[in-house]
């Protein structure tokens, strides 16, 4: 028999989630939710009081509305520590502004047609905003329980209960169907995501088997590559007839052995990101360790694949405030391979431009940054680059899964990683790691 405690920490552990994913979706949204609030609450004030009066209006419920959306006009202002407890906040708007306040005005309005419709598209607009079905219904029925005692605590003369119930199903038809809608939607991207995954483990497969034999021989060219160069030696010594090597081409021999060991690793860490970016694979925190930021740094600069001198002086690093994080440095140096190739693609493409790494300590969390000073990115697909095969690029170009890969990877980190931009100015991305000193 499974334990009611296993029940509790299942739903907790699916609510949390219906809650990071919800906010996550929704905070690039959340300065036009602030702009609605700020003009709908006094927009229709006037409405319903003055062009169309209806039975009651609330001058103070409308303020109190406004009070709450003024925060997520200025999100993007938002500290980082506010908006790591922002899905919270945005939750209780969605109850107050939605569910909470359009029940209590039906109620207060004695079921009016008018407010009956305004309900519905309360419920349309808290579906569209949650997406979970899950989330939908419990701030919906909180929302309604809220206003209901909120009603009969300030209401001189109650409704029947039942006036309220033969409208119910038509609110609830509206949440089930949109719950169907967005539910067949996540179905689609999760096919989509199926399909990519699909091939990208064959390919894995196919790549891993010739890897596996490279790393044989390379292990057998280390181990026995001084055995060789010795008996090379001891043959010429004894004017054996062998043809003649420099010292320096056995240096690069020697050399050659670990370069093609790295780049096996390398190799074999790409085709980890793919299936990462595929949701296939996990990412293991066995292998975490603390590590330097400045070598991470130094490190992706010494290997990224620059196609030109042009390209690699178009990228500067800035040494400024090491730490060290813990996670791996192979996968963030892999996050910084794909943010300087999408900044070192936007800059040529302007024409104009260069990119800058820089680093500095904080507080509570520590931060890595990457900035171009190309033409930046439009506001409407800044809330959509961490997405699953989301891309402005042409099919060529960009498949839509490294951003969304580097945001998998700070979250195994217990990091942020963000985006701000300004039109024809600046692109910024932010890497957030937990400092040391928590």
């Amino acid at each position: 028999m499974i334990k009611p405690r296993f029940w509790m920490q299942a739903l907790t552990g699916r609510l949390v989630k219906s809650i990071v994913e919800s906010a996550h979706y929704s905070r690039f949204n959340a300065p036009m939710v602030g702009v609605l609030g700020l003009v709908g609450f006094p927009l229709y004030y006037y409405i319903w009081h003055d062009l169309f009066p209806q039975p009651y209006e609330n001058l103070e419920l409308r303020i109190a509305g406004m009070l709450v959306c003024l925060p997520l006009l200025f999100y993007n202002l938002w500290p980082e520590r506010l908006q790591r407890r922002f899905a919270i906040y945005w939750l209780m708007v969605l109850l107050y502004t939605l569910p909470f306040f359009f029940t209590y005005m039906l109620l207060r309005n004695q079921m009016s047609i008018v407010w009956s419709m305004s309900i519905m598209a309360a419920l349309f607009l808290l579906v569209l905003a949650v997406y979970d079905w899950l989330m939908v219904a419990i701030i919906s029925v909180t929302g309604s329980a809220a206003a209901w005692l909120a009603y009969y605590l300030t209401a001189d003369q109650i409704i029947p209960f039942s006036d309220y119930l033969q409208q119910l199903p038509i609110y609830l038809f509206v949440v089930v169907a949109g719950s169907i809608f967005n539910y067949s939607a996540q179905m689609v991207k999760e096919e989509k995501l199926d399909a990519y995954a699909a091939v990208g483990r064959n390919i894995a497969h196919e790549l891993r088997t010739p890897l596996l034999g490279m790393k044989a021989a390379t292990t057998a060219l280390q181990r026995y590559m001084p055995d060789l160069e010795k008996a090379y030696r001891l043959a010429r010594d004894a004017n054996l007839p062998v043809t003649p090597i420099r010292n320096q081409r056995f240096d690069q021999l020697a050399q050659a052995a670990d370069r093609i060991d790295d780049e096996i690793v390398y190799s074999n860490t790409i085709i980890d990101m793919l299936l990462l970016s595929a949701g296939q694979a996990n990412i293991k925190s066995d292998d975490f360790r603390f590590c330097s930021i400045d070598r991470t740094i130094r490190l992706t600069l010494k290997r990224y694949p620059f196609k030109s001198e042009r390209e690699q002086a178009l990228v500067h690093w800035q040494p400024g405030e090491d730490f060290e994080y813990f996670g791996s440095d192979l996968l963030v140096t892999h996050i910084l391979f794909n943010l300087i190739k999408n900044a070192l693609h936007s800059v040529i493409s302007a024409g104009k431009g260069d990119v800058t790494i820089s680093s500095k300590r904080g507080r509570d969390m520590d931060q890595l940054t990457v900035r171009d000073t190309g033409p930046g990115i439009p506001p409407n697909e800044i809330r959509h680059i961490f997405d699953h095969f989301y891309t402005s690029k042409t099919v060529d170009q960009g498949s839509g899964v490294g951003l969304s890969f580097c945001r998998h990877v700070m979250e195994s980190f217990g990091g942020t990683i963000t985006c701000r931009s300004k039109m024809g100015h600046y692109t910024e991305f932010v890497m957030s790691f937990p400092s040391r000193n928590l």
